[in-house]
């Protein structure tokens, strides 16, 4: 989990820099400043497309029947939710989304909380698993222990310090069912693996490959129709990230980190299940906040928290709260009886992946 939150800790630090290039110069030395999110995209998807394709080719034992599994099952509903979930999921399509209007501290850490249940949700339908696989307490305790955290993230931080985004600014209904959709989809990717991986025994890495080539192949006509609406100009953005080393290296850098990123997913999801992976993703709020003790201990070890910042140091004994609540939710989830979820666990263990095969 902690290589989880690095990697996305990662990515928005490149993402920020990226972005805050301020020029960038073709071949004729013309100016311009970096803003073609849905090129980057298309970039990452083919990016991590061969790149798992060349490892699934290079350690599959079994190729042929690999890929007849995935040419056979890959116009099921399985399959379609996977493709569509990751494409709008990926972080540069959400990157696109900012808000032009604020919420509330607590509405916005609920609303990010809304993926716990919305993962158990979709388990349940995807997997067959009544209450998504667990008590019904363990998914209301997952939500509050998300809520506390992400509560306690944005008021240490003074700001809503989750948002980023580099393109339509959104407010009224259109910001509130986009900005619902960022939430879901994400976690509907992680159902989606692992549905394609139990229910359809698939190889991991090349469900990986394909997923990425199929998002790239459905992605082309979105960026052709963006490229003649005048929306992106996706020759000028080949012409200048080729065009400067900066540039060609953050973005080669951010696709390996999205490689890296989808990897270690999949083995939190191979280690847990999707629930667990969906509704762990709040710690990078603890993780963030870890980062920020670390840098005041260690650069200031005088400074003693509860006095120079008390606001800070009260939200923190909330955010550790929130994370005794996931002790008490994996406790409860350990000792919930287990008749209900044996079927899940022994298919799991013939088709899930493990953290080292990743």
């Amino acid at each position: 989990m902690c290589g989880w939150c690095l990697l996305d800790s990662w990515n928005r630090d490149v993402s920020s820099n990226l972005f805050g290039v301020s020029e960038a110069k073709d071949a004729k030395d013309v100016s311009h400043p970096f803003n073609f999110p849905l090129t980057l995209a298309f970039f990452q998807f083919a990016f991590m497309g061969v790149l798992f394709l060349s490892f699934w080719w290079m350690s599959s034992r079994q190729p042929s029947a690999d890929f007849a599994n995935v040419r056979d099952n890959v116009f099921s509903a399985q399959w379609g939710g996977l493709v569509g979930s990751h494409v709008f999921s990926t972080f540069w399509l959400q990157s696109l989304m900012m808000p032009s209007q604020l919420m509330t501290p607590g509405i916005f850490a609920a609303s990010r909380a809304l993926e716990v249940p919305a993962a158990a949700a979709m388990r349940h339908k995807a997997m067959g698993a009544r209450f998504g696989g667990h008590p019904v307490a363990t998914s209301s305790l997952m939500f509050g222990a998300a809520m506390l955290l992400m509560c306690s993230q944005t008021e240490i931080a003074e700001c809503l310090c989750m948002w980023s985004g580099h393109g339509v600014q959104l407010a009224g209904v259109a910001l509130v069912l986009i900005y619902l959709l960022v939430l879901i989809l994400p976690a509907a990717n992680a159902v989606c693996l692992e549905s394609v991986m139990v229910n359809l025994d698939t190889n991991p890495i090349l469900m990986l490959a394909s997923m990425n080539i199929l998002a790239c192949l459905c992605f082309a006509p979105v960026l052709a129709f963006a490229h003649a609406a005048g929306w992106e100009n996706v020759s000028l953005a080949f012409e200048v990230t080729m065009g400067s080393r900066q540039l060609y290296m953050l973005v080669l850098w951010l696709c390996v980190q999205m490689a890296l990123f989808s990897a270690v997913s999949l083995a939190l999801i191979g280690v847990v299940d999707s629930f667990w992976a969906v509704a762990l993703r709040s710690f990078k709020a603890v993780f963030w906040w870890c980062a920020q003790l670390a840098h005041l201990y260690f650069l200031n070890p005088s400074i003693v928290l509860s006095i120079s910042k008390p606001h800070s140091s009260f939200w923190g004994f909330i955010m550790l709260g929130g994370c005794v609540l996931v002790g008490v939710a994996a406790v409860i989830d350990a000792n919930a009886p287990k008749e209900a979820n044996n079927k899940f666990e022994a298919k799991s263990m013939q088709g899930v992946i493990t953290a080292k095969e990743v």
